[in-house]
């Protein structure tokens, strides 16, 4: 075989890309059958103990927003007492109504309990933030990282709007749709500088990424892996960020989260199974980096402002598959950029018609033992519209 010397360093960088985009096989994702349905959203829920959180969420009542405090879980209800009702606030963030009441005073009506009522969990909302700039961490987690070959953890930014806790899913021709549950978090103030974090109050709630492979192979940056370029454009989009019901404050986020777990199904298969104490960068040094390298970064965020989230990472058992070595050698190998991205489309189709990855009528399930549920389903593309 006749050698490419000028190429070496670009085959070591795509050997390199490759290698970080290792993940743990699963079998093919398939439509679940009619008599094994997905496990209950509400299964095995409960709510954050009063003495480690404070749980908010929200509901719509005519054309208002009504932000509640949750005081307990049964079943398919949950029993709240109506903060927008008290404060006369009925903000669409629930942080605006949440900030009128402080610990002591929240507290106060968790033993009072004036006037409260239950509602079912089908029409509690999404608690995500209201802007489409997003933090997000990626292999944050030690096992995702062993089994992605990384051992660092790295940052990107996620422009997306935050969804619900029911949503559906596009997965379009030639894509590979893969899921990833996270705890997410929010602030009820600007954080320009790690003593605003320190005096914040921290929204922990969990959310979904999800992302198209096809999309980060193509987009990914080969001379540094870590850079978090490519992956925004995998992971962007107006149905890749469902946000849980329940918003939660927890007294300490640091002490809480190592009681956290969280979870996915698929078609009623658990796939995923983290604990959030676990993930290596804490949320504080996800914000300290992201505050400190503003400049030095081809993307940048000089604030994380309230309409932004920080998402902290996934655990493994992510669908996406290291390649064999017989496509690695082609990359490796290709006298030029177009002869890799034409071995890279080939990879790509293979993958596609092995049916492994999400599509139309599957349902992925994130769960937390605190932060609630959201339910997924997959649907298939609308037609392009025929041209008139």
């Amino acid at each position: 075989m006749r050698s490419h010397p000028s190429l070496t360093p670009i085959a070591c960088l795509v050997l390199a890309a490759f290698s970080a985009l290792t993940f743990v096989p699963h079998t093919v994702a398939r439509a679940a059958p009619a008599n094994q349905p997905a496990p209950s959203a509400q299964a095995a829920l409960a709510l954050a103990p009063l003495h480690q959180a404070h749980t908010f969420a929200q509901v719509r009542q005519g054309d208002a927003i009504h932000t509640l405090f949750v005081l307990a879980l049964a079943g398919d209800a949950v029993t709240a007492v109506d903060l927008s009702a008290l404060s006369g606030s009925y903000s669409a963030d629930a942080f605006d109504v949440v900030r009128l009441f402080d610990a002591a005073a929240l507290d106060a009506l968790a033993r009072q309990r004036p006037r409260v009522q239950r509602y079912a969990i089908a029409r509690l909302l999404g608690v995500g933030p209201r802007g489409i700039d997003h933090i997000a961490a990626g292999t944050n987690y030690r096992a995702h990282g062993e089994e992605v070959g990384l051992h660092d953890a790295f940052l990107f930014p996620k422009k997306s709007p935050a969804g619900g806790p029911r949503t559906t899913l596009v997965a379009g021709p030639g894509a590979m749709i893969d899921y990833e549950v996270e705890v997410c978090a929010r602030f009820d103030r600007e954080l320009r500088s790690l003593a605003d974090f320190d005096e914040a109050r921290t929204g922990l709630f969990l959310c979904g990424d999800y992302s198209d492979r096809a999309t980060l192979i193509r987009k990914l940056n080969l001379r540094n892996v870590l850079s978090g370029d490519g992956f925004p454009d995998a992971k962007s989009g107006a149905d890749r960020f469902p946000a849980g019901p329940f918003l939660v404050v927890p007294r300490d986020w640091k002490a809480f989260l190592n009681d956290v777990r969280i979870a996915t199904y698929v078609d009623g298969e658990r796939r995923q199974q983290a604990q959030a104490g676990d993930m290596i960068k804490d949320l504080r040094t996800i914000v300290a980096e992201t505050l400190a390298e503003a400049t030095t970064r081809t993307w940048s965020y000089r604030a994380i402002g309230t309409d932004s989230g920080v998402l902290t990472g996934t655990g493994d058992g992510v669908i996406f598959q290291k390649p064999g070595a017989a496509t690695m050698k082609a990359v490796m190998t290709a006298p030029d950029r177009q002869q890799q991205l034409a071995v890279i489309d080939r990879y790509i189709d293979g993958e596609v018609a092995r049916g492994i990855y999400l599509r139309a009528g599957n349902e992925v399930v994130y769960t937390s033992n605190y932060l609630g549920a959201i339910r997924t389903t997959v649907v298939a593309a609308p037609p392009p519209t025929p041209n008139k």
